[in-house]
Parts: C-alpha cells; sequence; structure tokens
C-alpha cells in the first residue's frame, strides 16, 4: 500500500513540474507572453534578392521578382515587390568583386539586386519596405553570352569532321538552353584535349578520344544564326574508363 501511494505522490509532483514549464517551451524565441495570450514579434528588417521588374526614379520606387526574402518578406516569393529608396539609401553596383557608387536612375531592368532594409508597420496591414542598402549586378542573358563549360560522357566521336556529341549533365549559363541533352560540339583544330595516366599529364587528339570517356569542355558560342548556334571546344580534359582486372 505505501509503494503505491508513494507511486502516485512521486506521477504528481512529475506533472506539476511538466505543467509549469509548459509555458516556458510553449512561447519559444521571438514570442511575446502575457498571461495565457502568445503571439510572435512582426519582423522589422526584410533582405530580399531578386530581378529588377521596373524602377520609378520619381517616386523613388524599386519593384523586383523575388526570388530570396527572410521571413518578414517570404509572402512576396516568386512574386513582385516594391522597395522604397530612401535619401539615405545606399546603392552599390557589383562588378569583378568591386563595389562602386551609383543611384537609382542607373539601375536598369533585368538587373539582379540584394537589398537589406527595415520595415515600417505604421499601418500593420500595409507595411512599407524601406532599403538601407541595394547591391546591383548586371546579369547577362545565357542568349547573349559568347562562351561555355560544359561536363558530362561523350556519345560520339566523329574525328574526320572535328565534331562529338556530348551529353550535357552539368553546364553554365551559355548552355542552360541544352542541359540535359545530348549535344553536338565542334572541335578546333588546336583544341587542347589533356587526360591524365597514372598521375602525368598526356596530350591527345581528338581521334584518341572515344564514345564512354567523359569530359569536361570550354569554348566559345557563335550565335550569328541565333536559331542553331554553334559551340566550338578549344579546351578538353577527358577521364577515360578505368580498365577492367587483367585487361
Amino acid at each position: 500500500m505505501k509503494r503505491s501511494v508513494l507511486i502516485l505522490m512521486v506521477a504528481a509532483i512529475a506533472l506539476v513540474a511538466l505543467t509549469a514549464c509548459v509555458p516556458a517551451y510553449a512561447a519559444g524565441p521571438g514570442v511575446k507572453t502575457v498571461g495565457e495570450i502568445h503571439w510572435w514579434h512582426p519582423a522589422t528588417a526584410f533582405t530580399v534578392a531578386g530581378r529588377v521588374q521596373a524602377v520609378d526614379t520619381a517616386n523613388s520606387r524599386l519593384v523586383l521578382r523575388v526570388w530570396l526574402a527572410s521571413v518578414g518578406a517570404q509572402q512576396y516569393l516568386g512574386d513582385d515587390m516594391t522597395v522604397v529608396i530612401k535619401p539615405g539609401t545606399v546603392i552599390v553596383r557589383k562588378h569583378n568583386g568591386t563595389l562602386t557608387r551609383t543611384d537609382l536612375a542607373h539601375v536598369k531592368l533585368n538587373d539582379h539586386v540584394r537589398i537589406n532594409g527595415a520595415i515600417d508597420r505604421t499601418v500593420p496591414v500595409l507595411p512599407v519596405y524601406k532599403a538601407e542598402r541595394v547591391v546591383v549586378r548586371t546579369i547577362q542573358p545565357p542568349e547573349a553570352l559568347k562562351w561555355f563549360a560544359v561536363r558530362g560522357p561523350i556519345k560520339a566521336v566523329d574525328a574526320a569532321g572535328n565534331t562529338l556529341v556530348l551529353h550535357a549533365r552539368l553546364v553554365t549559363r551559355g548552355l542552360f538552353d541544352v542541359v540535359g541533352t545530348d549535344v553536338t560540339f565542334k572541335v578546333a583544330p588546336d583544341a587542347r584535349i589533356i587526360t591524365w595516366r597514372d598521375g602525368v599529364r598526356v596530350a591527345l587528339t581528338l581521334d584518341k578520344v572515344v564514345a564512354g570517356d567523359r569530359a569536361l569542355a570550354q569554348g566559345s558560342i557563335d550565335r550569328s544564326d541565333p536559331a542553331a548556334p554553334v559551340f566550338t571546344i578549344s579546351w578538353m580534359k577527358i577521364w577515360e574508363p578505368t580498365p577492367a582486372p587483367g585487361s
């Protein structure tokens, strides 16, 4: 009997302790608690990244299509967002790792921007996003690029015609429209082709490259005919299949 009473007392104490701890865990970080009422603090700052859709210099506004967003602006992911450019907003353009001060008049359509700022919630249902810092990058569209790099398995080689077919498994932006497909590449007559055998670099000619090899290639894009761009390899590294034991 005493044993049963002891067990009941221990269970009651544990239940009281657990009940006392619940409010602390239920509130969690960022939650305000008054009595039994809990609510989250609305975000006061935001960070977004995306592509410029419109520039309104007269009203100091910037519209971007949001690709990445912090919690305070997540409702705009995949949608357009208007940001206010204040008199004190710092706008810089990034090129080759160098930042140069600029202004809203020099931000162009399709520029890529990253914006940090504050959220004005004077009217809670109509928050205003005010930029404090804007970093601008000019990104060329894939169809304007004149160079490429590609990696994947070789499907066919025509040494006489100086071409090869490669499955474009990994590509740079210049080949975004053909990624995942078999693509015919020209090979420049003076293209450098190398492989490694037993830790030694070996130069190859195109007739020594065969289907089944894996390649990393780079070269130029001729878009004289936009509907039929020509990809020419100027450098290529080959991984040859590992010979079977005993071969």
